[in-house]
């Protein structure tokens, strides 16, 4: 009898564990498909501003920055501008602006009271169309997954 027990209550703990323990089922959590607006705004004496709107969790936020600034090369400043490169050295923001014109952008180059000049790939009066061209730009442009809007003062 003992050595039937033996064998008994190893098989019996065994199929115990192996149907009550553990599931089948797996957990699933889907990623997040959307966030809910918030503005940051950092201690800056240049008031850049962080929008996230609301977003896929794939999308890094629009940065925005108000800057008094004065077109250097160009022909036409607009109020919103999309900046894809921001130099102290004049010879790189004109080097970046003449491939963005090559490629069919209307490019132009302000120059910010700290000396920064900024290289803008284009400009807009109205911030909707400006953010979402923007977004497009990061999407289609790697290079420029960087892109930041300015606000002309």
């Amino acid at each position: 009898m003992q050595g039937t027990m033996k064998i008994i209550v190893p098989v019996m703990l065994l199929a115990w564990l192996a149907v009550g323990c553990g599931s089948s089922k797996r957990v699933y959590a889907p990623p997040f498909e959307e966030e809910e607006a918030t503005t940051v705004v950092a201690n800056e004496s240049s008031n850049a501003q962080t929008h996230i709107p609301t977003q896929k969790a794939e999308e890094k936020p629009v940065v925005t920055r108000e800057e008094k600034v004065t077109m250097t090369h160009g022909d036409e400043m607009k109020r919103y501008n999309i900046i894809v490169g921001s130099f102290s050295n004049e010879d790189n923001a004109v080097k970046l602006r003449a491939r963005l014109v090559g490629e069919g952008y209307h490019s132009i180059i302000m120059l910010n009271e700290k000396g920064m000049r900024r290289v803008s790939i284009a400009g807009f009066d109205e911030e909707t169309p400006a953010r979402a061209e923007l977004l497009k730009i990061r999407e289609q442009r790697p290079e420029f997954a960087d892109a930041w809007l300015l606000i002309s003062k």
